[in-house]
Protein backbone atom coordinates (compact mmCIF):
# COMPACT_ATOMS: atom_id res chain seq x y z
CA UNK A 1 0.00 0.00 0.00
CA UNK A 2 2.89 2.54 0.89
CA UNK A 3 4.57 1.33 -2.41
CA UNK A 4 1.40 2.22 -4.24
CA UNK A 5 0.82 6.09 -2.96
CA UNK A 6 4.57 6.57 -3.00
CA UNK A 7 4.13 5.84 -6.65
CA UNK A 8 1.22 7.51 -7.37
CA UNK A 9 2.35 10.49 -5.40
CA UNK A 10 5.80 10.00 -7.54
CA UNK A 11 3.54 10.22 -10.64
CA UNK A 12 1.84 13.28 -9.94
CA UNK A 13 5.45 15.15 -8.97
CA UNK A 14 7.02 14.26 -12.20
CA UNK A 15 3.85 15.22 -14.06
CA UNK A 16 2.58 18.46 -12.59
CA UNK A 17 6.54 19.56 -11.45
CA UNK A 18 8.85 19.02 -13.79
CA UNK A 19 6.79 19.57 -17.04
CA UNK A 20 5.60 22.74 -15.64
CA UNK A 21 9.21 23.66 -13.84
CA UNK A 22 10.81 26.96 -16.42
CA UNK A 23 14.25 26.25 -17.79
CA UNK A 24 16.55 28.87 -16.23
CA UNK A 25 19.50 29.38 -18.94
CA UNK A 26 22.78 30.75 -16.93
CA UNK A 27 24.55 33.22 -19.58
CA UNK A 28 28.31 33.71 -19.06
CA UNK A 29 30.17 36.59 -19.47
CA UNK A 30 31.43 37.74 -22.50
CA UNK A 31 29.61 35.27 -24.75
CA UNK A 32 26.45 35.57 -27.35
CA UNK A 33 24.07 32.23 -27.86
CA UNK A 34 21.15 31.88 -30.11
CA UNK A 35 17.72 30.73 -29.59
CA UNK A 36 14.12 30.81 -30.87
CA UNK A 37 10.75 31.69 -29.46
CA UNK A 38 7.27 30.78 -30.44
CA UNK A 39 4.72 33.29 -29.90
CA UNK A 40 3.24 33.58 -26.10
CA UNK A 41 6.42 32.24 -24.80
CA UNK A 42 8.31 33.20 -22.06
CA UNK A 43 12.43 32.53 -21.41
CA UNK A 44 14.44 32.96 -18.65
CA UNK A 45 17.99 33.42 -18.13
CA UNK A 46 20.15 34.58 -15.37
CA UNK A 47 24.27 36.23 -14.88
CA UNK A 48 26.07 35.74 -11.46
CA UNK A 49 27.41 39.21 -11.56
CA UNK A 50 29.84 38.68 -8.41
CA UNK A 51 31.55 35.80 -10.12
CA UNK A 52 31.49 37.20 -13.66
CA UNK A 53 33.25 40.44 -11.81
CA UNK A 54 36.00 38.38 -9.98
CA UNK A 55 37.17 36.35 -13.17
CA UNK A 56 36.91 39.91 -15.05
CA UNK A 57 39.06 41.79 -12.81
CA UNK A 58 41.68 38.99 -11.83
CA UNK A 59 42.70 39.39 -15.49
CA UNK A 60 43.12 42.80 -14.84
CA UNK A 61 44.12 43.71 -11.72
CA UNK A 62 46.71 41.71 -9.21
CA UNK A 63 44.59 42.55 -6.09
CA UNK A 64 41.18 43.45 -5.77
CA UNK A 65 38.31 43.43 -3.48
CA UNK A 66 34.63 42.98 -3.50
CA UNK A 67 34.04 46.56 -3.76
CA UNK A 68 35.01 46.84 -7.35
CA UNK A 69 32.47 47.12 -9.17
CA UNK A 70 32.30 46.98 -13.16
CA UNK A 71 29.45 47.82 -15.69
CA UNK A 72 27.02 45.10 -17.19
CA UNK A 73 26.39 45.43 -21.15
CA UNK A 74 23.26 43.07 -21.90
CA UNK A 75 21.73 43.33 -24.92
CA UNK A 76 19.39 40.96 -27.01
CA UNK A 77 19.34 41.37 -31.02
CA UNK A 78 16.29 39.81 -32.93
CA UNK A 79 17.78 37.88 -36.08
CA UNK A 80 14.08 36.81 -37.51
CA UNK A 81 10.56 37.22 -36.98
CA UNK A 82 6.79 35.38 -37.69
CA UNK A 83 5.39 36.67 -40.97
CA UNK A 84 2.26 38.30 -40.79
CA UNK A 85 -0.85 37.22 -42.59
CA UNK A 86 -1.28 39.22 -46.43
CA UNK A 87 -3.78 41.69 -45.03
CA UNK A 88 -1.59 42.96 -41.81
CA UNK A 89 -0.85 46.68 -42.48
CA UNK A 90 1.39 47.34 -39.48
CA UNK A 91 4.61 46.28 -38.07
CA UNK A 92 5.28 43.05 -36.33
CA UNK A 93 5.87 43.12 -32.86
CA UNK A 94 9.29 42.98 -31.08
CA UNK A 95 10.23 40.89 -28.21
CA UNK A 96 10.31 42.11 -24.50
CA UNK A 97 13.13 41.46 -22.48
CA UNK A 98 12.15 42.19 -18.04
CA UNK A 99 14.95 41.53 -15.54
CA UNK A 100 14.94 41.04 -11.73
CA UNK A 101 18.32 42.32 -9.81
CA UNK A 102 16.73 40.42 -6.69
CA UNK A 103 17.02 36.61 -5.81
CA UNK A 104 13.40 36.97 -3.88
CA UNK A 105 12.43 37.07 -8.18
CA UNK A 106 13.80 34.84 -10.25
CA UNK A 107 11.57 34.40 -12.91
CA UNK A 108 11.19 37.89 -14.24
CA UNK A 109 7.90 38.68 -16.63
CA UNK A 110 4.94 41.21 -17.92
CA UNK A 111 3.80 41.49 -14.42
CA UNK A 112 6.68 41.17 -11.98
CA UNK A 113 10.00 42.50 -13.98
CA UNK A 114 11.75 45.81 -14.62
CA UNK A 115 11.03 46.41 -18.36
CA UNK A 116 13.99 47.17 -20.51
CA UNK A 117 13.12 50.10 -22.56
CA UNK A 118 16.25 50.70 -24.05
CA UNK A 119 14.62 48.98 -27.77
CA UNK A 120 15.11 50.28 -31.40
CA UNK A 121 15.21 48.67 -34.70
CA UNK A 122 15.77 45.00 -33.47
CA UNK A 123 18.84 45.60 -31.06
CA UNK A 124 17.49 46.06 -27.10
CA UNK A 125 20.45 46.96 -24.78
CA UNK A 126 20.29 47.74 -20.60
CA UNK A 127 23.22 48.79 -19.04
CA UNK A 128 24.08 48.03 -15.05
CA UNK A 129 26.72 47.64 -12.74
CA UNK A 130 27.58 44.73 -10.33
CA UNK A 131 26.33 46.36 -7.25
CA UNK A 132 24.16 43.10 -6.84
CA UNK A 133 24.52 39.40 -6.85
CA UNK A 134 22.96 38.35 -10.11
CA UNK A 135 20.98 39.52 -13.30
CA UNK A 136 17.90 37.48 -13.75
CA UNK A 137 16.51 38.13 -17.39
CA UNK A 138 12.99 37.40 -19.09
CA UNK A 139 12.68 37.17 -22.94
CA UNK A 140 8.93 37.54 -24.34
CA UNK A 141 7.63 36.98 -26.81
CA UNK A 142 3.95 38.76 -27.84
CA UNK A 143 0.86 36.77 -28.58
CA UNK A 144 -0.09 36.49 -31.86
CA UNK A 145 -3.12 34.36 -33.50
CA UNK A 146 -3.30 31.70 -35.79
CA UNK A 147 -3.05 33.64 -38.98
CA UNK A 148 0.85 34.28 -38.40
CA UNK A 149 3.42 31.43 -39.62
CA UNK A 150 6.92 31.20 -37.93
CA UNK A 151 8.70 32.71 -34.82
CA UNK A 152 11.01 34.62 -33.66
CA UNK A 153 15.16 34.10 -33.57
CA UNK A 154 17.26 35.82 -31.42
CA UNK A 155 20.62 36.78 -30.01
CA UNK A 156 21.37 37.62 -26.31
CA UNK A 157 24.33 38.15 -24.81
CA UNK A 158 25.94 39.95 -21.84
CA UNK A 159 29.71 41.04 -20.34
CA UNK A 160 31.01 43.11 -17.47
CA UNK A 161 33.63 44.53 -20.28
CA UNK A 162 32.17 45.64 -23.69
CA UNK A 163 28.45 45.51 -25.23
CA UNK A 164 28.29 42.23 -27.02
CA UNK A 165 26.44 43.71 -29.80
CA UNK A 166 27.99 46.78 -30.02
CA UNK A 167 25.86 50.03 -30.57
CA UNK A 168 25.89 51.99 -34.27
CA UNK A 169 29.10 53.63 -35.09
CA UNK A 170 29.16 57.48 -34.59
CA UNK A 171 31.04 60.13 -36.56
CA UNK A 172 33.03 62.60 -35.15
CA UNK A 173 32.97 66.15 -35.56
CA UNK A 174 29.23 65.91 -34.81
CA UNK A 175 29.02 64.22 -38.71
CA UNK A 176 27.36 61.36 -39.01
CA UNK A 177 29.35 57.86 -39.61
CA UNK A 178 28.63 58.18 -43.50
CA UNK A 179 26.93 59.77 -45.66
CA UNK A 180 25.55 59.27 -49.25
CA UNK A 181 27.00 61.08 -52.05
CA UNK A 182 25.06 60.03 -54.72
CA UNK A 183 24.23 57.00 -57.02
CA UNK A 184 24.08 56.71 -60.84
CA UNK A 185 22.64 53.55 -62.62
CA UNK A 186 25.37 51.07 -61.39
CA UNK A 187 27.76 52.87 -59.35
CA UNK A 188 27.10 54.43 -55.51
CA UNK A 189 29.56 57.06 -53.66
CA UNK A 190 29.74 57.14 -49.54
CA UNK A 191 31.88 59.64 -47.57
CA UNK A 192 32.81 58.93 -43.83
CA UNK A 193 33.31 61.64 -40.91
CA UNK A 194 36.58 62.31 -40.44
CA UNK A 195 39.35 60.41 -38.64
CA UNK A 196 41.86 61.40 -36.46
CA UNK A 197 44.26 58.75 -36.03
CA UNK A 198 47.49 58.36 -37.82
CA UNK A 199 46.19 55.59 -40.03
CA UNK A 200 42.85 55.38 -41.44
CA UNK A 201 40.52 53.06 -40.05
CA UNK A 202 39.27 49.59 -41.15
CA UNK A 203 36.04 49.79 -42.85
CA UNK A 204 34.32 48.13 -45.08
CA UNK A 205 30.31 48.09 -46.76
CA UNK A 206 27.67 46.04 -46.10
CA UNK A 207 24.69 45.48 -49.00
CA UNK A 208 21.64 44.24 -48.39
CA UNK A 209 18.33 44.05 -50.19
CA UNK A 210 15.12 44.32 -48.36
CA UNK A 211 15.49 44.11 -44.56
CA UNK A 212 12.49 43.94 -42.22
CA UNK A 213 12.17 47.60 -41.12
CA UNK A 214 11.84 46.26 -37.38
CA UNK A 215 15.17 44.29 -38.01
CA UNK A 216 17.32 47.24 -39.43
CA UNK A 217 19.67 47.91 -36.24
CA UNK A 218 20.04 44.08 -35.94
CA UNK A 219 23.31 42.42 -37.59
CA UNK A 220 21.74 38.89 -37.29
CA UNK A 221 18.84 40.19 -39.33
CA UNK A 222 20.86 41.92 -41.72
CA UNK A 223 23.48 39.33 -42.77
CA UNK A 224 20.70 36.53 -44.49
CA UNK A 225 20.02 39.52 -46.79
CA UNK A 226 23.29 40.60 -47.95
CA UNK A 227 24.22 41.20 -51.47
CA UNK A 228 27.54 40.10 -52.72
CA UNK A 229 28.03 40.56 -56.28
CA UNK A 230 29.78 43.75 -56.38
CA UNK A 231 32.63 45.65 -56.12
CA UNK A 232 34.18 48.22 -53.57
CA UNK A 233 37.51 51.04 -53.85
CA UNK A 234 38.10 52.63 -51.10
CA UNK A 235 40.62 55.77 -50.99
CA UNK A 236 41.33 58.75 -48.69
CA UNK A 237 40.29 62.00 -49.52
CA UNK A 238 39.57 65.53 -48.35
CA UNK A 239 36.70 66.58 -49.16
CA UNK A 240 33.65 67.35 -47.12
CA UNK A 241 32.49 70.17 -44.89
CA UNK A 242 35.55 70.15 -43.18
CA UNK A 243 39.38 69.80 -44.24
CA UNK A 244 40.06 66.23 -42.44
CA UNK A 245 41.12 63.02 -43.35
CA UNK A 246 38.35 60.88 -44.85
CA UNK A 247 37.84 57.88 -46.73
CA UNK A 248 35.30 57.62 -49.44
CA UNK A 249 33.90 54.05 -50.87
CA UNK A 250 33.22 53.99 -54.79
CA UNK A 251 31.06 50.61 -55.17
CA UNK A 252 30.71 48.89 -58.83
CA UNK A 253 28.40 46.42 -60.25
CA UNK A 254 24.92 48.09 -58.88
CA UNK A 255 21.40 47.15 -60.47
CA UNK A 256 19.60 50.19 -62.02
CA UNK A 257 16.37 51.62 -60.54
CA UNK A 258 17.28 49.16 -57.49
CA UNK A 259 16.68 50.01 -53.79
CA UNK A 260 19.92 49.12 -51.84
CA UNK A 261 20.59 49.09 -47.28
CA UNK A 262 24.13 50.39 -46.70
CA UNK A 263 26.15 49.97 -43.86
CA UNK A 264 29.24 51.43 -42.96
CA UNK A 265 31.43 47.99 -41.03
CA UNK A 266 34.68 49.08 -39.02
CA UNK A 267 35.91 46.47 -36.39
CA UNK A 268 36.96 48.17 -32.95
CA UNK A 269 38.56 46.44 -30.07
CA UNK A 270 37.98 43.12 -32.07
CA UNK A 271 34.21 43.13 -32.74
CA UNK A 272 32.46 44.17 -36.04
CA UNK A 273 30.32 47.00 -35.28
CA UNK A 274 28.46 48.81 -37.95
CA UNK A 275 26.69 52.42 -38.83
CA UNK A 276 23.14 53.38 -39.11
CA UNK A 277 21.29 51.98 -42.38
CA UNK A 278 21.17 54.49 -45.35
CA UNK A 279 18.73 53.52 -48.19
CA UNK A 280 20.07 54.09 -52.04
CA UNK A 281 18.24 54.09 -55.15
CA UNK A 282 20.27 53.58 -58.24
CA UNK A 283 19.07 55.77 -61.11
CA UNK A 284 17.04 54.09 -63.71
CA UNK A 285 19.06 52.85 -66.99
CA UNK A 286 17.38 55.29 -69.62
CA UNK A 287 18.66 58.51 -66.72
CA UNK A 288 21.54 60.56 -68.72
CA UNK A 289 23.43 60.13 -65.71
CA UNK A 290 27.53 59.90 -64.57
CA UNK A 291 28.57 59.68 -60.82
CA UNK A 292 31.91 61.51 -61.02
CA UNK A 293 34.45 62.21 -58.10
CA UNK A 294 38.10 63.14 -57.54
CA UNK A 295 38.38 66.52 -59.60
CA UNK A 296 40.97 68.42 -59.19
CA UNK A 297 39.78 72.10 -59.29
CA UNK A 298 36.22 71.13 -58.52
CA UNK A 299 37.29 69.27 -55.48
CA UNK A 300 33.88 69.66 -53.34
CA UNK A 301 31.95 67.70 -56.56
CA UNK A 302 30.97 63.94 -55.92
CA UNK A 303 27.68 63.41 -57.95
CA UNK A 304 26.07 62.28 -60.62
CA UNK A 305 26.51 64.65 -63.73
CA UNK A 306 24.52 65.42 -67.18
CA UNK A 307 26.08 62.56 -69.73
CA UNK A 308 24.69 60.93 -73.36
CA UNK A 309 25.06 57.00 -73.26
CA UNK A 310 27.09 57.31 -76.38
CA UNK A 311 29.67 59.63 -75.28
CA UNK A 312 32.25 57.52 -75.63
CA UNK A 313 34.43 58.36 -72.19
CA UNK A 314 35.26 56.46 -69.09
CA UNK A 315 34.60 57.92 -65.89
CA UNK A 316 37.43 59.83 -65.16
CA UNK A 317 37.98 61.32 -68.72
CA UNK A 318 34.11 62.66 -67.91
CA UNK A 319 35.55 63.84 -65.23
CA UNK A 320 38.45 65.90 -66.49
CA UNK A 321 36.59 67.22 -69.06
CA UNK A 322 33.84 68.66 -66.57
CA UNK A 323 36.39 70.38 -64.12
CA UNK A 324 38.64 71.84 -66.74
CA UNK A 325 35.70 73.58 -68.20
CA UNK A 326 34.81 74.92 -64.90
CA UNK A 327 38.50 76.05 -63.96
CA UNK A 328 38.48 77.76 -67.36
CA UNK A 329 35.78 79.75 -66.38
CA UNK A 330 37.16 80.47 -62.74
CA UNK A 331 40.24 81.99 -63.84
CA UNK A 332 38.87 85.53 -65.13
CA UNK A 333 36.93 85.79 -61.41
CA UNK A 334 40.57 85.15 -60.10
CA UNK A 335 42.14 87.51 -62.05
CA UNK A 336 39.60 90.18 -60.78
CA UNK A 337 39.63 89.26 -57.24
CA UNK A 338 43.64 89.55 -57.81
CA UNK A 339 43.43 93.37 -58.46
CA UNK A 340 41.97 93.60 -54.72
CA UNK A 341 44.56 94.51 -52.10
CA UNK A 342 43.49 91.99 -49.50
CA UNK A 343 46.50 92.09 -47.51
CA UNK A 344 45.41 95.93 -46.84
CA UNK A 345 41.96 96.51 -47.78
CA UNK A 346 39.67 94.82 -45.10
CA UNK A 347 36.02 95.13 -46.42
CA UNK A 348 34.78 92.55 -44.21
CA UNK A 349 34.77 91.59 -40.21
CA UNK A 350 34.45 87.95 -40.42
CA UNK A 351 35.45 87.65 -44.14
CA UNK A 352 38.59 87.69 -46.21
CA UNK A 353 39.79 87.03 -49.72
CA UNK A 354 39.91 83.42 -49.00
CA UNK A 355 36.77 83.09 -48.19
CA UNK A 356 35.66 84.76 -51.15
CA UNK A 357 37.62 82.77 -53.78
CA UNK A 358 36.35 79.42 -52.10
CA UNK A 359 32.80 79.86 -51.74
CA UNK A 360 32.64 81.40 -55.23
CA UNK A 361 34.27 78.04 -56.39
CA UNK A 362 31.89 76.42 -54.27
CA UNK A 363 29.60 78.26 -56.16
CA UNK A 364 30.67 78.09 -59.67
CA UNK A 365 31.38 74.62 -59.54
CA UNK A 366 27.80 74.05 -58.92
CA UNK A 367 26.50 75.98 -61.95
CA UNK A 368 28.94 74.69 -64.45
CA UNK A 369 29.18 71.18 -63.32
CA UNK A 370 24.95 70.53 -62.55
CA UNK A 371 24.04 67.87 -60.47
CA UNK A 372 21.89 64.99 -62.31
CA UNK A 373 19.16 63.79 -60.67
CA UNK A 374 16.19 60.41 -61.43
CA UNK A 375 13.32 61.49 -63.70
CA UNK A 376 10.62 63.76 -62.22
CA UNK A 377 8.15 60.69 -62.22
CA UNK A 378 10.12 59.35 -59.82
CA UNK A 379 9.52 62.16 -57.27
CA UNK A 380 5.88 62.71 -55.02
CA UNK A 381 6.27 66.69 -55.69
CA UNK A 382 9.00 69.62 -55.80
CA UNK A 383 9.06 72.75 -54.18
CA UNK A 384 8.08 74.80 -57.44
CA UNK A 385 4.55 72.99 -57.11
CA UNK A 386 4.79 74.55 -53.64
CA UNK A 387 5.26 70.57 -51.50
CA UNK A 388 7.26 70.60 -48.31
CA UNK A 389 9.62 68.68 -47.94
CA UNK A 390 10.66 68.49 -51.74
CA UNK A 391 13.33 68.32 -53.65
CA UNK A 392 13.76 71.04 -56.31
CA UNK A 393 14.53 69.98 -59.61
CA UNK A 394 14.20 71.01 -63.67
CA UNK A 395 13.49 69.14 -66.21
CA UNK A 396 16.03 70.05 -69.06
CA UNK A 397 14.89 69.50 -72.86
CA UNK A 398 17.44 67.96 -75.13
CA UNK A 399 19.68 71.24 -75.98
CA UNK A 400 18.61 73.38 -72.95
CA UNK A 401 20.75 72.90 -70.64
CA UNK A 402 22.09 76.30 -69.08
CA UNK A 403 25.90 75.61 -69.70
CA UNK A 404 25.72 75.08 -73.44
CA UNK A 405 29.20 73.01 -73.03
CA UNK A 406 26.89 70.49 -71.64
CA UNK A 407 25.14 69.79 -74.39
CA UNK A 408 28.06 70.56 -76.87
CA UNK A 409 30.66 68.18 -75.55
CA UNK A 410 28.32 65.42 -73.28
CA UNK A 411 25.41 65.39 -75.14
CA UNK A 412 22.98 64.36 -72.80
CA UNK A 413 19.69 64.66 -74.42
CA UNK A 414 16.74 65.04 -72.01
CA UNK A 415 17.69 65.18 -68.07
CA UNK A 416 16.68 66.34 -64.88
CA UNK A 417 18.97 68.73 -62.87
CA UNK A 418 19.10 68.70 -58.96
CA UNK A 419 19.60 72.65 -58.38
CA UNK A 420 21.81 74.58 -56.15
CA UNK A 421 21.09 75.15 -52.79
CA UNK A 422 20.54 79.24 -52.66
CA UNK A 423 23.15 79.20 -49.88
CA UNK A 424 25.73 78.72 -52.29
CA UNK A 425 24.86 82.13 -53.94
CA UNK A 426 24.17 84.07 -50.82
CA UNK A 427 27.45 82.68 -49.29
CA UNK A 428 29.26 84.58 -52.56
CA UNK A 429 27.08 87.71 -51.68
CA UNK A 430 28.16 87.69 -47.92
CA UNK A 431 32.43 86.53 -48.62
CA UNK A 432 33.50 88.82 -51.99
CA UNK A 433 34.43 92.36 -51.89
CA UNK A 434 31.08 94.91 -52.93
CA UNK A 435 33.32 95.90 -55.83
CA UNK A 436 32.52 92.38 -57.66
CA UNK A 437 28.99 93.49 -57.90
CA UNK A 438 27.52 89.94 -57.46
CA UNK A 439 23.84 89.23 -56.35
CA UNK A 440 21.37 86.72 -55.84
CA UNK A 441 17.90 86.28 -57.51
CA UNK A 442 14.78 86.63 -55.24
CA UNK A 443 11.55 85.77 -55.79
CA UNK A 444 10.38 83.32 -58.28
CA UNK A 445 13.41 83.91 -60.22
CA UNK A 446 15.20 82.27 -57.43
CA UNK A 447 12.82 78.85 -57.09
CA UNK A 448 13.56 79.07 -60.90
CA UNK A 449 17.02 78.87 -60.89
CA UNK A 450 17.95 77.56 -57.13
CA UNK A 451 16.56 75.05 -54.49
CA UNK A 452 16.13 75.23 -50.78
CA UNK A 453 17.28 72.78 -47.83
CA UNK A 454 14.94 70.91 -46.33
CA UNK A 455 14.39 68.17 -43.83
CA UNK A 456 11.51 65.75 -43.01
CA UNK A 457 9.21 63.19 -44.30
CA UNK A 458 6.78 63.63 -47.25
CA UNK A 459 3.92 60.80 -47.61
CA UNK A 460 2.16 60.39 -51.26
CA UNK A 461 0.98 57.01 -52.32
CA UNK A 462 1.20 54.59 -49.63
CA UNK A 463 5.30 55.76 -49.93
CA UNK A 464 7.42 57.81 -47.29
CA UNK A 465 9.72 59.91 -48.86
CA UNK A 466 12.67 60.83 -46.72
CA UNK A 467 15.01 64.18 -47.14
CA UNK A 468 17.79 64.63 -45.12
CA UNK A 469 21.81 64.59 -46.01
CA UNK A 470 21.55 61.19 -48.20
CA UNK A 471 19.03 62.10 -49.62
CA UNK A 472 18.83 65.92 -50.47
CA UNK A 473 16.49 68.59 -52.22
CA UNK A 474 19.63 70.51 -53.65
CA UNK A 475 22.71 70.60 -54.88
CA UNK A 476 25.04 71.80 -51.34
CA UNK A 477 28.30 70.66 -53.07
CA UNK A 478 30.01 69.20 -50.20
CA UNK A 479 28.67 72.86 -47.81
CA UNK A 480 28.24 71.84 -44.39
CA UNK A 481 24.88 71.38 -43.68
CA UNK A 482 25.12 73.79 -40.72
CA UNK A 483 25.89 76.84 -42.88
CA UNK A 484 22.90 76.20 -45.15
CA UNK A 485 21.24 79.04 -42.91
CA UNK A 486 19.18 80.64 -46.14
CA UNK A 487 17.57 77.65 -46.48
CA UNK A 488 16.20 77.99 -43.00
CA UNK A 489 15.29 81.45 -42.80
CA UNK A 490 13.56 82.36 -45.96
CA UNK A 491 10.20 81.24 -46.89
CA UNK A 492 10.04 79.77 -49.46
CA UNK A 493 7.02 80.91 -51.08
CA UNK A 494 8.15 84.36 -51.64
CA UNK A 495 6.85 87.20 -53.94
CA UNK A 496 7.45 87.06 -57.78
CA UNK A 497 9.74 90.31 -57.43
CA UNK A 498 13.16 89.94 -59.46
CA UNK A 499 16.73 91.10 -58.81
CA UNK A 500 19.62 91.40 -60.44
CA UNK A 501 21.86 88.66 -60.95
CA UNK A 502 25.60 89.31 -61.42
CA UNK A 503 27.90 88.87 -64.29
CA UNK A 504 28.83 85.58 -64.28
CA UNK A 505 25.77 84.29 -63.34
CA UNK A 506 24.09 86.03 -66.61
CA UNK A 507 26.89 84.51 -68.90
CA UNK A 508 26.79 80.79 -67.48
CA UNK A 509 23.31 80.29 -66.87
CA UNK A 510 22.18 82.12 -69.89
CA UNK A 511 19.40 84.30 -68.24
Amino acid sequence: MLILVLGLLLSLFSSNVFAQAPITIQLNNSQIISLSIDSGDLQHFYFPVETATILALSTIHDSFTKRDISPIYLTLTSCSQPTPPDNYQGQVPSLDVFLSLSNDNTLPGPSNGIPVNGSFGGRTSWEGDSTFPKVWIGVVAPTLNDHWTGSWTFEIGISTQQWMHPPLLTGSLGEPAMVLDDTDTTHALFLTSPYESSTAPNVSLLLAGHVPTELMYSLCAIKPYQITNFSLNTTLTSRGPSVAARQQLYVSGLTGDAVYIAYLLETQNGQMTFGPPIEIQTKSPDASCRLIYNLGFCDQVAYSVPVGATIGLDTSEIASNYDTQAKATFDPFGTALSQFNCEKTQYSLVRNCNDCYMDYKRWLCSVTIPRCTSALSSVPGTQASGQFPAVSVRSIPTNRSRNPWIDQNMTPGPWVELLPCIDLCYRVVQSCPPFLQFNCPIGDLAMYQYGYWQNGELSANDTTFTYDVNHPTCNRNGLDTTLLVISEAINIKVSGSLAFIGLFWMIWWNI
